[in-house]
């Protein structure tokens, strides 16, 4: 995807949203624990100023392969990871 079509706006809005539904569970859930961290370091590149899109792009396709990996558990605690999954792929072309 060129960076020219990428938005770190709507990006910005979909992390937020995925980070503030993935603080509702449990603080010391280990199976979240990497999803968690790859969300929070990717929320702290979108905060910088300059961020990057190819940066931001190769982020949403970590946490993409996360939520795939654990969609079935999310889902069971609560989480539409399948919604997400779907958002992220649109912003990546991969749907």
């Amino acid at each position: 995807m060129s960076q020219s079509q990428f938005d770190l706006d709507r990006a910005r809005l979909l992390v937020k949203e995925i980070s503030g539904n993935l603080a509702a569970l449990p603080a010391d859930s280990a199976k979240y624990a990497e999803l968690r961290a790859e969300v929070d370091a990717l929320k702290a590149l979108l905060e910088r100023p300059g961020a990057q899109p190819d940066a931001v792009e190769s982020g949403l396709k970590a946490v993409h392969a996360l939520f795939d990996r654990a969609g079935a558990e999310l889902g069971a605690d609560g989480i539409r990871a399948g919604t997400w999954l779907k958002e992220i792929g649109h912003m990546l072309g991969l749907n």
